[in-house]
């Protein structure tokens, strides 16, 4: 997918600035009224970042810092003690954000040109704040038509962007929530329910199990228990944990579980887990252990257990929840990597792994070793 924009590129840079639009819009709603401050003190967070982030897709080109997602979203849900269909909604926004900066980072030096691009389009021009979508709904169906404000200027009408495909929810952009696809709703109550955890991990102590390695989503997150996979693949892993998330390599053992450890930067933290993997034809129990490494300094994992037994069902692979093995982002450089141990269950000694080192600046984050 590296290469040169063109139409994928212009209409995925589209969507993801609608899904940041909307995102912020939303965020500003459950304020409330009360001032920034209320995040940039609760999340310990720069004031400028906090203004950035409620700019919609100007954040693409203000300052290059680190977009926000799902886990920055958890954590603002946990200062702002919101939760019910508000809450449900602005993660399955941040979810959307996530999906689809995904692609995006392949393109080499993506954000300016999609800041080309945006600053470039006719109807950058007198875009207001509130040109966010209305829904039309009924609470008989699941189907719903979005469109714009009277007098907002539409996109290409041969586009149809996110905010046309009604397929995964259905809501009132005033601020009172109607329906919320029952599928989506379901998925996103599980994740929404460990938000009210302790620290700056934005996960609580209960949400300890591991999660399906499926994907980072918020709905694959939600799922709950192991995923059936193939053999691991060889070297380096690039977004299991979600965007910029590396994985080591993997080790070997005990017997034939295989694991890695992994690390993911986001806008105000950096977190880590462990993905172990079970190649054989019977459940392995294992014990595990993980911390983390901020300038060569072991820290214990805020909300994580020490040293405790996992069972990891036969041909099954698991993700420890890195909610709970978080630091906060600094604003000065640091380089990070995740610290894991994966034993036999009645060890009482062993080495540790290492995930592959995230070098982080303010407004970049460079990876050592990396995928090339």
């Amino acid at each position: 997918m590296v290469g040169q924009p063109g139409p994928v590129f212009e209409e995925l840079v589209a969507e993801f600035a609608d899904a940041l639009d909307a995102w912020s819009h939303k965020v500003k709603g459950v304020l409330n009224g009360r001032p920034q401050k209320v995040l940039a003190n609760g999340l310990n967070a720069n004031q400028g970042n906090v203004s950035r982030w409620l700019s919609g897709r100007d954040q693409i080109w203000k300052g290059q810092a680190a977009l926000p997602g799902v886990g920055l979203t958890r954590d603002i849900l946990r200062v702002l003690q919101l939760n019910g269909p508000d809450a449900d909604l602005l993660l399955q926004l941040a979810d959307r954000v996530d999906e689809l900066q995904k692609p995006l980072m392949e393109h080499k030096g993506w954000r300016k040109r999609a800041a080309d691009h945006l600053q470039s389009s006719p109807d950058s021009e007198g875009r207001p704040d509130s040109a966010l979508p209305a829904a039309v709904s009924t609470s008989e169906s699941t189907a719903v038509v979005l469109s714009a404000p009277p007098g907002i200027p539409r996109r290409n009408p041969g586009r149809r962007s996110w905010r046309d495909r009604p397929s995964w929810v259905k809501a009132s952009w005033g601020g009172s929530l109607t329906v919320v696809v029952a599928a989506a709703a379901v998925i996103v109550a599980a994740a929404v329910g460990r938000t009210g955890g302790d620290g700056k991990s934005g996960d609580g102590p209960e949400a300890a199990g591991p999660r399906s390695s499926a994907s980072s989503h918020v709905s694959s997150a939600a799922q709950g228990g192991p995923v059936a996979v193939g053999s691991e693949a060889p070297g380096l892993e690039k977004g299991t944990l979600g965007v910029d998330s590396r994985c080591s390599a993997p080790f070997p053992g005990p017997g034939a579980v295989v694991w890695r450890v992994c690390a993911r930067v986001e806008a105000e933290r950096v977190s880590f887990a462990l993905k172990i993997t079970n190649n054989g034809n019977k459940a392995a129990a294992v014990k595990v252990r993980l911390q983390y490494a901020r300038a060569e300094v072991f820290y214990p994992c805020p909300n994580a257990p020490d040293a405790h037994v996992l069972s990891i069902p036969a041909g099954m692979s698991v993700i420890t929840d890195s909610g709970q093995c978080a630091g906060t982002r600094e604003d000065s450089p640091f380089a990070y990597q995740g610290v894991g141990w994966v034993l036999p269950e009645g060890a009482t000694d062993g080495s540790y792994k290492l995930s592959p080192a995230a070098h982080v600046y303010p407004t970049r984050v460079i990876w050592q070793p990396d995928l090339v």
